[in-house]
């Protein structure tokens, strides 16, 4: 826990939500800021909006995109297999209501991603992806 403290305080953490569901973002935003105020916390209702700021900005290691599988048009599969092709190196979690295996599975092939988190979020597994994003 005190190498993840290390990391908040070293450098600023970005959080990015990427969820068709405004409910979710919004209660997403609100228990990560207050598990940790100091976090940067942006958020894109689609996966396409969200891919096409990932290609125009240079994303730090301290990002980490939580990524709903579930969405319109452009879901977090596609987003994915967009991702792959680029070289940031900002980290991605799986976030989804999904309890399907296969998901949980499909998502293991994209080396890129960290994990999955279900929704909805809480403190725990806050903690548990930080440390695996940053130990």
């Amino acid at each position: 826990m005190n190498s993840i403290n290390n990391k908040l305080e070293q450098e600023q953490v970005r959080i990015i939500i990427v969820d068709d569901d405004q409910l979710t973002i919004l209660l997403t935003t609100k228990i990560l800021l207050n598990y940790d105020s100091s976090l940067e916390v942006d958020h894109f209702n689609s996966g396409k909006a969200a891919i096409e700021f990932v290609q125009n900005n240079e994303l730090l290691a301290s990002t980490i995109i939580l990524l709903d599988i579930d969405m319109p048009f452009y879901s977090g599969w596609d987003f994915l297999n967009d991702f792959t092709k680029l070289t940031t190196i900002c980290k991605v979690f799986m976030f989804s209501s999904s309890i399907d295996i296969r998901d949980i599975e499909r998502s293991k092939q994209y080396k890129k991603v960290l994990g999955f988190i279900s929704k909805p979020l809480n403190a725990q597994k806050i903690q548990s992806f930080l440390a695996d994003a940053f130990l």
